[in-house]
């Protein structure tokens, strides 16, 4: 298995815990999900996995750069092209790790209170 795959597996790990916190925050299937798409779609579209950054507006531009979507596209992209990837491998694992450390401690909280 590859880095590029790794990259992609722990962006994934983490965001499954932010979505695990939205689906017990929800009351109901309808509600996680059309809270889930409020979460996703704004990462999603405003990353590089689709067009440059730099073709973006410049305030969008601002968000785009700082966010794990682009970090994980530029990273997995570095890594499949063969280039120096230390630094984007880094950047997105660290917002992998922020994303882990604050989501999990969340998530086993509500999923305790639900359980109850």
């Amino acid at each position: 298995m590859g880095r590029n795959v790794f990259a992609v597996l722990a962006f994934g790990f983490a965001m499954s815990w932010i979505f695990a916190v939205v689906g017990m925050a929800a009351g109901d299937p309808e509600t996680a999900q059309a809270a889930a798409f409020q979460v996703l779609a704004p990462l999603v579209f405003a990353s590089s996995a689709f067009v440059p950054v730099y073709t973006m507006p410049g305030w969008l531009q601002a968000f785009a750069n700082h966010q794990p979507v682009l970090q994980t596209a530029e990273a997995v992209r570095t890594l499949v092209l063969g280039g120096p990837a230390t630094t984007d491998v880094r950047e997105a694992l660290l917002w992998d790790a922020g994303i882990e450390a604050l989501s999990t401690p969340l998530g086993v909280w509500l999923y305790r209170r639900v359980a109850r």
